[in-house]
């Protein structure tokens, strides 16, 4: 063989994962990975890395489980949560306890630097984590939210329909909100679950009367089961309240069922209102949410300003235009409040379709809103179409954006002679996003007197900020000046 044709023929081994195999054959290979493990095979070699890029070989998903040697040496790494705020740090135990690896947790927990939530039970319980679940009790972590009457996690678990979680939840003796997870089972489908509940409900406590209750199961029938098990649950526990009975159509228009139509047309039949509003606010959040509209203007269903916003809220631009423009719903300044929601989202798209149409917007509202959650692209459509007195370019507005822990919006801001004040830095210790705290002090703005940073960053449990303010050396008892 000629040297050349030797060289050429070893460079191309060498750019392979296995010298002696097809590239083919490595691709058949990592195929019998799991996803997260995929990103872990590409520390093999060069060659790896290079034959494996993109999203779906480098894409880690923390609700899944990570193998451990390489969710720590992420999670572990200095200023690995540095950019994040206290709330995605919550999100990051609460993915981490639905992927069921408590040694992840472990680490996550480490690397969060804040105290467990109820979220983080109610996220194992939901994906029925037995063994997270039993790891969190132990742990102390709470099971019910602040101020509920009840805790939550027999229903996240029941909608999920994981049998035997919901028995080793009912074992806790916990007061339980609502029913006892029955109404959840069968919203979820799971009709044999919601039976198997029902007979165990005498010995549960519960914060709601059965009475109170059945008739949401036949509504969770209606959305997730099929027109012949919603007939038997109907008939077995009687005719709804007129107050239930109007909630019923719009349950069903937005079901998750083939026959979604045929059980309207049942529930029309045994008396339900026909036309009710709350059927095409549903219908707007289904998938083929345009046919259901349809569907429903043809017999006669209103299709109203609630029906706008829910398309606009769950992002489906045909559903929305098909709103605005075909079926012409008039702008209704009642939802002016509504819109906040598009800034906190940034639906910038929503926003700018509902104002083409006329639809009134409330500029202070909207920038609050959206900077209280980083959301740069709202602001500054909102500051080039209604201009800088109309946004209101004070310390109110630079506070709220400090809440959302985003350096990038405040650079902004301060570009744009937005005031400030010592408020925006007790905001950003109560995101607690350490680069914001940072950033702020850098640039000089003074810190809030009577310790007010040090009670804001305790309230919310956050130690990671605590021990950040005192490494800074933010005093305890600021009055007012620059901490630096």
């Amino acid at each position: 063989m000629p040297d050349s044709t030797r060289r050429r023929s070893g460079a191309s081994s060498a750019a392979r994962v296995w010298p002696q195999l097809p590239t083919e054959l490595a691709e058949h290979i990592i195929s019998f990975l799991e996803p997260n493990e995929v990103p872990g095979f590409r520390l093999v070699n060069q060659a790896a890395a290079a034959q494996f890029r993109g999203p779906p070989y480098t894409t880690i998903r923390l609700s899944q489980p990570v193998p451990p040697q390489l969710f720590a040496a992420h999670w572990l790494a200095p200023g690995s949560t540095r950019g994040f705020t206290l709330k995605r740090r919550w999100q990051l135990l609460s993915l981490t306890a639905t992927s069921g690896v408590v040694a992840n947790l472990e680490v996550a927990l480490r690397a969060a630097g804040c105290t467990l939530t109820p979220e983080v039970f109610l996220a194992a319980a939901a994906a029925g984590r037995l063994d997270m679940c039993r790891w969190l009790l132990q742990r102390g972590c709470p099971t019910t939210k602040d101020g509920a009457s009840g805790s939550q996690l027999l229903d996240a678990n029941a909608l999920g329909g994981q049998q035997h979680v919901c028995e080793w939840l009912m074992g806790l003796n916990l007061t339980w909100m609502w029913d006892g997870g029955f109404c959840e089972a069968a919203r979820g489908g799971h009709v044999d679950l919601m039976e198997w509940l029902l007979q165990r409900r005498p010995q549960l406590d519960v914060s709601h009367s059965f009475e109170e209750e059945a008739m949401w199961c036949v509504a969770g029938a209606a959305n997730s089961c099929d027109l012949p098990t919603l007939q038997r649950l109907w008939r077995r526990w009687g005719e709804p309240s007129s107050t239930t009975s109007k909630s019923m159509i719009g349950v069903a228009a937005v079901s998750t069922t083939r026959d979604w139509a045929a059980k309207i047309e049942w529930l029309e039949a045994q008396g339900c209102p026909r036309g009710c509003d709350w059927a095409a606010t549903t219908a707007a959040r289904s998938v083929d949410a345009v046919a259901r509209l349809a569907w429903l203007r043809e017999r006669g269903y209103s299709l109203n300003p609630r029906a706008v916003w829910m398309a606009a809220c769950v992002r489906d631009a045909a559903a929305l235009r098909y709103l605005l423009v075909e079926a012409a719903v008039p702008p209704d300044p009642q939802w002016i409040g509504g819109m906040v929601k598009f800034g906190e989202d940034g639906n910038l798209e929503a926003l700018q379709a509902l104002h083409a149409a006329g639809w009134p917007l409330d500029p202070g509202l909207l920038g609050c809103e959206a900077a209280q959650h980083g959301q740069l692209r709202v602001l500054s459509w909102l500051l080039e179409v209604l201009g800088e007195e109309a946004l209101g370019m004070g310390a109110q507005l630079f506070a709220c954006a400090a809440e959302s822990g985003s350096v990038e919006l405040l650079a902004w801001l301060r570009r744009h002679g937005c005031e400030w004040g010592p408020e925006a830095f007790t905001a950003a210790v109560e995101s607690g996003c350490e680069e914001a705290v940072e950033w702020l002090l850098t640039k000089g703005c003074t810190v809030e007197a009577g310790g007010a940073p040090y009670l804001a960053a305790c309230r919310n449990g956050d130690l990671a900020t605590v021990r950040l303010l005192r490494r800074l050396g933010v005093p305890w008892d600021a009055v007012g000046a620059p901490a630096v």
